[in-house]
């Protein structure tokens, strides 16, 4: 691990700057301080000519104790390259410094610098602190020019060519990247449902040695197939909703799709049981915080607890699950639906994304997008209702299981109150869809299994 930039040259740093107002920069309102920027090695050794690049780990301290670790990928030009220019380098000899992600040239030395340290042999492998690993270098082979992506994630995609994707993880965590560790399970069994992984690096975070049991390694990026996408799921949805045009087709396959992902992950990570007692208890829990940030909620509260205490006194199957299911985590392709962004609710710790789950967590999330889509497009809630049975009838066909009314209907009311906080703070204007989607489960006897009146059958 190279020098550490300490926190008293940072704080007017460009990259403490670029960093600290970035879309993926988790620590915004909690008064973090920049504590350190650690370099790791260069990728590579550029031409005459072309940018130094390397990944830089800067560490960020909080009030109450707690670090978080980000990946800065940076580029080191002589002259600005003004796509991606932050400022001037930190280290004079280095010129000026540039976010490699915008830098497609940096780009093409990162790919470079990945191909050759996952060759045998590589005479310098065993020098660095980061190191590659590629299962598909078949894909990776040949001219593939870098493509930035435009838009804002929690990490930084890249296109390479027409084949390939490199996804840069920008919060760190020691351990199992959750994305790689779903994709390389699922491509154990062929799931054609996601993106096939082709590869991943990782480096050493600058934790204390002494730190007890923690692993000091983490994932800084996944390499994957680049899929050839007709359109987004949401606004797809979107559309058909606008027009009034039936969407219980692509539903219908999309329930599929979440099946076979679901059962490959039974099949191939650990699996276990939920006691619904404390399913109940954590619901009613996360209710009551809820009421604290929107008081509107508190009026309904033995009504929603009542739905969450129906789960009590039963056991449900638990396993690895995607965790933030909806029409945004998937694409239409040519050759049909595709599942992404499989790391789970990004604000979470790995620990508790890896923790195991009921499958109608997901179906959930997706029983919820459909709402929010027929409130979006003016669609209506007989467009939703339609939509999601067609969704829950291609999901429990392939997965030979239909839950009962009570459990899905519980685990799409804990969606549904967490909305309701996330669009208080994010989305005022949004508020109305999950709480008017509250209002009619408690209010109507609505089973969210059906969306229809639950009759008893």
């Amino acid at each position: 691990m190279n020098a550490a930039t300490p926190m008293a040259e940072m704080t007017e740093d460009p990259r403490w700057l670029h960093a600290s107002t970035a879309r993926w920069f988790a620590g915004k309102g909690r008064r973090g301080i920049p504590a350190s920027i650690t370099s790791l090695d260069w990728f590579g050794s550029p031409a005459e000519g072309e940018p130094a690049v390397r990944s830089e780990i800067l560490t960020v301290d909080y009030p109450d104790g707690t670090q978080e670790y980000y990946q800065l990928l940076l580029s080191y030009r002589t002259e600005p390259y003004q796509p991606a220019v932050l400022g001037r380098a930190a280290e004079p000899r280095l010129g000026w410094v540039h976010d490699a992600t915008h830098d497609p040239e940096a780009l093409e030395v990162v790919l470079d610098a990945l191909r050759a340290d996952g060759r045998q042999g590589d005479p310098g492998a065993a020098d660095k602190n980061w190191s590659a690993h590629l299962v598909r270098s078949d894909m990776l082979a040949g001219s593939l020019p870098a493509r930035p992506f435009s838009g804002e994630q929690s990490n930084s995609s890249c296109f390479l060519g027409h084949t390939a994707l490199v996804k840069f993880f920008r919060r760190l965590e020691p351990g199992r990247n959750i994305d790689i560790e779903m994709h390389e399970a699922l491509g154990r069994l062929g799931v054609s449902d996601v993106d096939e992984l082709y590869g991943w690096a990782d480096a050493a975070l600058p934790i204390p040695a002494e730190s007890p049991g923690t692993s000091r390694r983490a994932d800084l990026l996944m390499l994957s197939e680049q899929l050839h996408v007709q359109d987004e799921g949401w606004p797809l949805a979107i559309a058909a909703a606008e027009k009034g045009e039936d969407f219980t087709a692509q539903a219908s396959a999309l329930g599929e799709a979440l099946a076979r992902v679901h059962t490959a992950l039974a099949q191939t990570l650990p699996t276990g049981e939920l006691d619904c007692d404390a399913v109940a208890v954590t619901m009613t829990a996360r209710l009551d915080q809820a009421i604290v940030q929107v008081p509107a909620l508190g009026p309904c509260r033995e009504q929603i607890a009542e739905l969450f205490n129906a789960l009590r006194g039963r056991r449900l199957p638990a396993q690895r699950v995607h965790g933030d299911f909806h029409l945004g985590q998937t694409l239409f392709t040519t050759s049909g639906w595709k599942i992404i962004d499989l790391e789970g609710e990004p604000m979470k710790s790995f620990a508790e994304r890896a923790t195991l789950d009921s499958v109608w967590r997901d179906v959930a999330g997706m029983v919820r997008s459909f709402g929010y889509v027929a409130a979006t497009g003016n669609a209506g809630s007989a467009w939703a209702h339609d939509c999601i049975q067609a969704f829950e009838s291609g999901y429990c066909g392939i997965a030979m299981t239909t839950p009962d009314t009570d459990t899905l209907t519980a685990y799409v009311v804990d969606k549904a109150v967490y909305e309701v906080v996330y669009e208080t703070s994010n989305r005022p204007d949004w508020v109305h869809i999950p709480m008017d989607a509250l209002m009619e489960i408690i209010g109507s006897g609505i089973s969210a299994r059906t969306g229809r009146p639950d009759n008893g059958a």
